[in-house]
């Protein structure tokens, strides 16, 4: 009956915040259903892709979710279920969705420019600078938080005796006595990707309408997991390559890493739209079955016994650290995350076909993900104990050795209440459970290695924009008409709009600077996209061997929410120069700020200790303290001189 009870009041503060508080936001802003998109405008065919509302929900949905909303509350739980649930309602519906939705809308009015350009525009080059060289750290601890996820995920074993299973059993791979239930989740990704493209040629190419692409998503779906049932993937513990010992985790690490290298480049229908949306399928029925489980659940009022308690705060802050600013860290991406407006400013708003479209995508996109994240909650609270919880989670608390995984965990307590809900084997639950997670990871892997790859490009196309190469001219087209003034169409590398000339750098030149020799080879090479995907992968790379999920999980939920912090700050100038509200942006920012500096500081304290010394963490922690002390600088000088300008 608790469970019940907590998802009708979530469920209720969701749709209230999505009916009411997102209309008063359309209307604070200006938000315009006529006015012309970038997608429209600037329509390429690779980046620029004017696609149905329902399809860039879904890759924008399967994007932003990730791992974020079910692997932080897991971490988080520690402190209580109660705390938990209070910061994903609250900071999802009055930061995070805000969040999102700004970022959306505001990247679709600049055309379709991503957060950093816009910086730019409003603040100047160096500003832009520094944004980028944020974002590309950030990103980069992002991918590395997944890719170490995703590959845990993919090698995760459990004990018989925990999902119910003879030790004869021929479905899972054994090692000792444990079954390896990552295999089935793998065939799963393999067999979605393969066919990717073939939907993408569908719905793009062939205009096939969109509820025929669903129905067809889903028959692949259960394809895919139904070839994992029979044929599940798995790579033994050590694989000698090239005189090298790897183990399974580190071999799924470097074939993920040369998937997204590749799915980085090319056209976005091939793999991002197309692979998100057969995905999405999978996430949509499974936190529909995930649902559905908690109301049986609920409704017979089953549950474990010794379940985990509304607080738990003692414990938790001995272990982790004082409850703030830790849990309002941990919890990133059910609450507020400033990757989805890298998301937004990336991909999203290169496929919109109406501004009323970024709201019904940006704010309603973030309470489905709260709601997930509320879901998680509630499958602790039912189907997994405190002592097997601290057991994978936090071994050390149990007294016990070995590496934190709440990726068992997670898939250990879905397990358990399908067990308890509807009587199938703990072992059925698990496995949903691993190709829910799994399906989330892989995709948001996909979107940040190609946002990074649009970062890097933006770089290398400011520093040399007055040389030939990069320089390309720019006609007045019926399109760039419609567009407001100063605003200029697609130039540089792989259509990416260029930013219009700024007050503290001269126009480029009508006739630029012609290049020749190594000169002119080294700029040809940082125009290629698999340069710029490589440099993406190789950082990603950098921090996934630095540090397992636990430790690479608040350094990147903390640069996470920095960025949520800047880019609400960023909208809030954004709306001032417009001469509209922008409270609703403010709060919320400094809010933001406060907490994750509180947590910088932390982390800066650990990983310079000598018995934790972490120097490619170290480095990342200093950047992320010192960039955004200049951006807020930079922004108080702008809201002075907008001031003074309108005294004036």
């Amino acid at each position: 009956m608790q469970v019940l009870i907590l998802l009708a009041v979530a469920g209720a503060v969701l749709l209230l915040a999505g009916r009411f508080y997102s209309r008063f936001l359309a209307r604070s802003v200006g938000e315009d259903p006529a006015r012309r998109t970038p997608a429209v405008a600037l329509e390429d065919g690779r980046d620029y892709v004017p696609t149905p509302t329902p399809v860039v929900f879904a890759h924008h949905f399967a994007s932003i979710a990730g791992a974020g909303p079910i692997l932080g509350p897991v971490i988080a739980i520690l402190y209580g279920w109660l705390p938990a649930v209070l910061w994903v309602l609250f900071g999802g519906t009055l930061i995070g969705a805000v969040h999102d939705y700004l970022a959306v809308y505001l990247a679709t009015r600049e055309g379709g420019l991503s957060i950093a350009t816009i910086a730019r525009r409003m603040l100047g080059k160096d500003v832009f600078v520094a944004v980028v060289l944020f974002l590309i750290i950030m990103l980069a601890l992002v991918c590395a938080a997944f890719l170490n996820a995703s590959a845990t995920a993919l090698v995760s074993m459990l004990p018989f005796s925990q999902i119910e299973l003879p030790a004869g059993q021929s479905i899972f791979r054994v090692v000792g006595e444990k079954a390896v239930i990552g295999g089935i989740a793998s065939t799963s990704v393999i067999v979605i990707t393969a066919v990717a493209p073939l939907l993408g040629w569908l719905y793009i190419k062939r205009k096939v309408k969109v509820w025929v692409c669903s129905v067809l998503a889903v028959v692949i779906c259960a394809g895919s997991i139904t070839a994992g049932l029979f044929a599940p993937l798995s790579f033994p513990d050590q694989t000698h390559l090239l005189g090298l010992v790897l183990t399974g985790e580190t071999v799924w690490k470097l074939l993920l890493s040369a998937y997204v290298l590749v799915a980085a480049g090319v056209p976005v229908w091939i793999f991002l739209q197309s692979r998100d949306f057969i995905n999405v399928h999978i996430l949509y029925l499974g936190m529909a079955g995930l649902l559905a489980t908690l109301l049986v659940a609920g409704a017979r009022g089953a549950g474990v016994t010794d379940p985990i308690p509304a607080l738990n705060l003692a414990e938790a802050q001995a272990a982790n650290g004082p409850v703030w600013p830790t849990l309002f860290i941990l919890i990133a991406c059910g609450a507020v995350s400033g990757f989805h407006s890298l998301c937004a400013s990336g991909t999203t708003c290169k496929q919109l076909t109406s501004e009323s479209a970024a709201r019904r995508i940006g704010y309603h996109g973030m309470l489905l993900e709260s709601f997930l994240a509320v879901c998680v909650i509630a499958t602790l609270m039912v189907g997994v104990s405190k002592g097997a919880y601290l057991g994978h989670v936090y071994p050390k608390l149990a007294g016990l050795s070995g590496h934190s995984n709440p990726i068992v965990g997670f898939a250990l307590a879905v397990g358990h209440a399908v067990n308890l809900a509807w009587g199938a084997p703990v072992a059925v639950g698990a496995v949903a459970g691993m190709v829910l997670l799994e399906g989330f990871v892989v995709t948001t892997l996909d979107t940040a290695i190609r946002l990074t790859r649009y970062l890097f490009e933006e770089i290398w196309r400011t520093m040399f924009e007055a040389y030939d190469v990069f320089a390309a001219p720019v006609a007045a087209t019926e399109a760039q008409a419609t567009w407001p003034a100063g605003d200029l169409g697609p130039a540089g590398t792989d259509g990416i709009p260029a930013a219009p000339p700024l007050s503290d750098s001269p126009p480029a030149p009508a006739f630029p600077t012609a290049t020749m020799g190594p000169f002119r080879i080294l700029l040809t090479v940082l125009r290629q996209y698999w340069f710029n995907s490589g440099l993406a992968v190789a950082m990603m790379l950098v921090f996934a061997f630095s540090g397992g999920v636990g430790r690479l999980w608040s350094a990147f939920a903390t640069s996470n929410q920095l960025l949520a912090a800047i880019v609400l700050a960023l909208a809030a100038l954004w709306l001032l120069r417009k001469s509209r509200r922008f409270w609703f942006a403010v709060w919320p920012a400094a809010f933001m700020f406060a907490t994750t500096g509180a947590s910088l500081v932390m982390m800066f304290n650990r990983y310079r200790a000598p018995d934790s010394w972490n120097a490619p963490l170290l480095g990342a922690t200093v950047v992320m303290m010192v960039i955004p002390l200049y951006l807020l600088l930079a922004g108080t000088r702008e809201v002075l001189r907008l001031r003074k300008q309108r005294k004036t």
